[in-house]
């Protein structure tokens, strides 16, 4: 325990963690703020139980990380704005419910040129016979756990990511030219504890730059493979009024919609990068 009382611990050995001692409700320290910071790094995501939030809450949260973003998918995604929050995001499913935001890996809205630095999702209804989990992987121990052939294979090379999938056709060829389509590396260099992260997912990642089709798709592929060995994921049991806060710079994550016909109800927002994905 620090000395603000806070505590960290490990979900699994190599992502994830979760965070005592710390009330979301109310304003935090600077000191609360800097040890959230270190678990994340350390962690990669980290959770919250047992708060009681607003939307007024969790957007003073999301304030002590850094800007809000708002999604850049707008009116085509699953999820939908909150009035008087633009970065907010309703995440209601239930009977009614075609689909689910997130039902595959990803890290979100990798198709943007800058994209979010952070995700909080905070669970307030919970599927009363379970389900609803979230599966997060470590895509910096992914990276670590590939051969030196690979990666040097991978040194320099680049991938399109873009939105054509993972939202609907209401998006116009216009925004897509504009805010959806993205290149970045297939490595970063996360920009705070310099760890190599393998940077794509099967949500966004569409092809490698300069590399024929077929074998672009093989390769992808068996990157996908190898980022969801269950060696470095875990799956997270949410219970009623959960918060969670990924990096988006050293994980993926996938929403289980096991529960229809059951509702869940949920508020995300993201905190908005300041850089391009790089490798330094």
């Amino acid at each position: 325990m620090s000395e603000t009382g806070i505590t960290v611990e490990k979900c699994s050995p190599h992502i994830g963690a979760e965070i005592g001692g710390v009330d979301l409700t109310g304003p935090l320290s600077n000191s609360e703020v800097d040890q959230i910071h270190s678990a994340l790094n350390a962690h990669g995501v980290v959770f919250f139980r047992d708060q009681n939030l607003t939307p007024e809450d969790q957007d003073r949260f999301v304030r002590c990380l850094g800007e809000p973003h708002v999604h850049v998918g707008g009116k085509s995604t699953a999820s939908k704005p909150v009035d008087g929050y633009p970065a907010l995001r309703k995440q209601h499913f239930d009977e009614n419910s075609a689909r689910i935001s997130g039902e595959a890996w990803h890290t979100d809205q990798s198709c943007a040129e800058i994209p979010p630095k952070y995700s909080v999702l905070y669970q307030e209804i919970i599927p009363p016979d379970g389900g609803g989990d979230t599966m997060f992987l470590s895509a910096a121990k992914a990276y670590d756990e590939l051969s030196d052939s690979m990666k040097a294979y991978l040194y320099g090379k680049t991938a399109f990511h873009n939105a054509d999938v993972a939202f609907d056709a209401s998006v116009t060829k216009d925004n897509k030219e504009t805010h959806l389509v993205a290149e970045h590396p297939i490595v970063i260099t996360h920009p705070e504890n310099g760890r190599e992260v393998l940077y794509v997912n099967p949500y966004f990642t569409r092809h490698i730059k300069d590399v024929p089709e077929d074998e672009s798709r093989a390769i992808l592929e068996f990157l996908y493979q190898h980022q969801q060995k269950p060696n470095w994921t875990m799956r997270f049991n949410w219970t009623d009024h959960t918060v969670a806060c990924w990096d988006n710079r050293a994980v993926q994550h996938y929403a289980i919609w096991d529960y229809w016909p059951n509702e869940r109800l949920g508020y995300r927002m993201f905190v908005g990068g300041t850089e391009r994905p790089a490798r330094s």
